[in-house]
């Protein structure tokens, strides 16, 4: 098992499907991934070596922010919403959905009391 920032890949599974559990790869990403780097298509994550996974994780660093930097990015525009006043700044700071849903009949788990 190879850990990739507090993440670890499964190892009886093809590269890129493994690599699609990291916070901010999804298809593409680790697609473009497998190409870039010359892993063909059935080559499984148990074949990785220590070169391999290291050429994979600096290639992930140079290519995407991953992780931390994206909730840290997302959590940044939520606080700047609600230092705007807006209206969806308002729904998040109070709990409820900010995207239009229903909440007369629906969103029980939203409206409860936060703790």
């Amino acid at each position: 098992m190879f850990l990739y920032k507090q993440v670890f890949l499964k190892e009886h599974v093809e590269v890129r499907d493994s690599l699609k559990i990291i916070y901010g790869v999804g298809n593409y990403k680790s697609f473009l991934v497998c190409v870039r780097l010359g892993f063909s298509y059935p080559f499984s994550a148990d074949n990785l070596n220590h070169y391999n996974f290291l050429l994979i994780s600096c290639f992930l660093d140079e290519i995407t922010w991953l992780e931390y930097r994206i909730k840290q990015v997302i959590l940044q525009n939520i606080d700047d919403l609600i230092y705007i006043e807006s209206y969806k700044g308002f729904r998040h700071r109070d709990g409820l959905p900010c995207r239009g849903q229903r909440t007369r009949s629906n969103a029980r788990s939203c409206k409860s009391k936060k703790y």
